[in-house]
C-alpha cells in the first residue's frame, strides 16, 4: 500500500514538474487564439477580465514593429519579432483567463495594425506552441 502510494506520489511529481518546466518555454496555441474567441478581434479587449499585470502599451514592440510589415507578412521576419516580444511573458500569455494575451493583441493590432489572428495564421511551432528557444548564430552579439 505505501508502495503505491509512493508511485503516485512521484507520478504526479514529475507531471508537475514537466508541466512547469515546458510551459515558459513556448507560446501555446491557446494564447494565439484566445483573442479571437467569438470573432469580436479587438473589441474583446472590453470584454475580458483583464488581470494582466504587464502594460504592454508601455513595453518596446519595436522589434516586430519594425521588421513585420504587410502586405506580404514574411513568417520568418514576423514570427522571430513575435517571438522576442511574447516569450518575455510566455507564463503570463499563457494563461488565457488572466487578459495578457488579449492586451498584447490589441496593443500589437493598435500600433502594428496588424490583421486578426495573423500571428496564429503564419507563425507554427511544434505541438506545445511557439518555441522560446534563444536564436542560435548571434553567440557575443547584441
Amino acid at each position: 500500500m505505501a508502495f503505491e502510494r509512493s508511485c503516485f506520489f512521484l507520478f504526479f511529481f514529475f507531471l508537475a514538474i514537466g508541466l512547469a518546466s515546458s510551459s515558459p518555454n513556448h507560446i501555446s496555441y491557446d494564447a494565439l487564439n484566445a483573442h479571437m474567441l467569438g470573432g469580436r478581434g479587438l473589441l474583446e479587449k472590453f470584454y475580458v477580465k483583464n488581470d494582466c499585470p504587464v502594460e504592454f502599451e508601455k513595453e518596446d514592440l519595436s522589434p516586430l514593429i519594425r521588421t513585420c510589415k504587410g502586405p506580404y507578412y514574411n513568417p520568418l521576419v514576423c514570427c522571430n519579432g513575435f517571438t522576442q516580444i511574447a516569450c518575455k511573458y510566455a507564463e503570463l500569455i499563457n494563461n488565457v483567463d488572466n487578459g495578457c494575451s488579449t492586451d498584447l493583441f490589441y496593443v500589437l493590432n493598435k500600433q502594428g495594425g496588424y490583421p486578426n489572428n495573423l500571428f496564429a495564421q503564419i507563425c507554427k511551432g511544434d505541438k506545445e506552441g511557439l518555441p522560446c528557444d534563444k536564436p542560435k548564430g548571434n553567440k557575443g552579439r547584441h
